[in-house]
């Protein structure tokens, strides 16, 4: 009766060459089941969902347009999102979009970086939304929301609608109080220490007062620059006057 001791090689070499060629069998093994998905072609390499026909994910020398690039498709195929040549762009299978909905890097105008949505078929204008992780994405219910949305057909004007506090550093406001140094004397007051942004300057200011014509009589802004403003007050007696102003930069 043959033991198992005599089915083992001859030699220890020779055992040591069958252990050898297992590993590498088993390697193989493992290394077909993993490309059983993965296609590996001339210039790209392409991944297959199981049981469909259209790739997971594709990086190609040439997308289809001559530029090399990676893809990924949604599993049901109608949507992708694709880095190439320094843009992600975002579209739908089968859908022409005159402008593409993604991300632009323009590394040699200023290196700026272009964010746009994207124009189907002329009319259907899709629009950009930009909201806190948190946001339900209603702009009345205090939650911070940008949207760029379009306005509607027949017209090309886009709506801006920030929901939150809106901090533009060419616009400059406060209050002042004032008190006439006499009755029906112009009475100023300067503002300074401002830094809004632009070249030419223009100042508003108004009156919180409840007697405006009667005992206010005047309210007026001179000197307005990036700086500061002057801000004058008229009145038929000397009481204390708040002044609301505005300082805005172009």
């Amino acid at each position: 009766m043959p033991r198992q001791l005599d089915q083992l090689p001859a030699d220890a070499t020779t055992l040591a060459r069958r252990v050898r060629a297992l590993e590498q069998a088993v390697q193989e093994l493992r290394g077909a089941r993993r490309a059983s998905l993965t296609a590996v072609g001339e210039g790209g390499i392409k991944v297959m969902r199981p049981g469909s026909d259209v790739p997971a994910a594709v990086m190609l020398a040439d997308l289809g347009d001559g530029n090399a690039g990676f893809q990924t498709t949604s599993a049901d195929g109608t949507t992708f999102a694709r880095l190439e040549a320094g843009e992600l762009t975002f579209g739908a299978g089968g859908v022409a979009q005159v402008v593409p909905s993604g991300i632009t890097a323009k590394a040699g105008v200023g290196a700026a970086l272009d964010i746009q949505s994207g124009m189907i078929g002329g009319s259907s204008q899709a629009h950009i939304l930009m909201a806190s992780g948190d946001s339900p994405l209603s702009p009345g219910n205090g939650a911070p929301m940008i949207s760029l949305m379009w306005d509607g057909a027949g017209s090309s004007d886009m709506i801006v609608d920030v929901s939150g506090i809106l901090l533009p550093r060419n616009i400059a406001w406060g209050s002042v109080t004032i008190t006439p140094s006499a009755a029906n004397t112009p009475t100023s007051q300067t503002v300074s220490g401002l830094t809004v942004r632009g070249s030419t300057f223009t100042g508003q200011a108004t009156a919180a007062s409840m007697v405006p014509g009667s005992q206010v009589t005047g309210v007026g802004v001179t000197n307005a620059t990036a700086t500061g403003l002057t801000i004058w007050v008229t009145r038929t007696n000397t009481t204390a006057t708040v002044v609301n102003w505005m300082v805005m930069g172009q």
